[in-house]
């Protein structure tokens, strides 16, 4: 005779697919939503919440050996993605500089963040469409000061849907934003 998972566990399962499924989405595909971008993008901790769920719904298994296996590759798995997670968040974590105010719903976002090991940083740009749960922001540039001549200095809007950033040595980078979308038709980036 055959045996059928509990209802339980058949969701708990279920659960914990679509966890993993957006969890290889958040890591593979990025969003230009504001609020996946900043509230979602984060695809270790949906991992883990992944196995933890695959171990939950472990426990309904019928035979003990199977619950067993299933747990602890569940747990190993949590734990492969903490360290990935926590050693991804040590290289990759980003610190708020400000905005520069621009027409609106336009404002430009300053991010810096460590460039590996050394005291470089890279200076990240990107422009940010203002409309409630439907914000939307889009890359810019980056500017990695490894090279002093390349640092990042300043960005000025220089029309209604136009950008101009300028770099230590006085090079400057001028970028058109798409008047429907506000998307930059181009972006710049120097050592990033």
């Amino acid at each position: 005779m055959g045996y059928a998972m509990p209802v339980r566990s058949l969701v708990l399962l279920a659960a914990s697919l679509c966890t993993g499924g957006l969890a290889a989405l958040v890591y593979f595909h990025d969003s230009d939503l504001v609020l996946l971008r900043e509230h979602l993008n984060h695809p270790f901790a949906l991992g883990v919440l992944a196995c933890l769920l695959t171990a939950s719904a472990a426990i309904g298994l019928r035979w003990k050996w199977l619950r067993i296996l299933v747990s602890v590759l569940a747990v190993l798995g949590s734990c492969a993605a903490l360290f990935v997670g926590s050693v991804a968040l040590m290289f990759t974590s980003t610190e708020e500089v400000g905005f520069v105010d621009g027409p609106d719903p336009y404002r430009i976002r300053l991010q810096r963040s460590p460039a590996g090991l050394g005291p470089d940083s890279v200076m990240w740009l990107s422009v940010r469409r203002d409309g409630g749960l439907l914000s939307r922001e889009w890359d810019l540039g980056c500017f990695n000061d490894d090279v002093p001549d390349d640092a990042y200095e300043s960005v000025r809007w220089t029309g209604p849907s136009s950008v101009e950033i300028e770099v230590a040595d006085g090079r400057t980078f001028s970028m058109i934003l798409d008047p429907t979308s506000g998307r930059p038709q181009t972006t710049a980036a120097l050592n990033c």
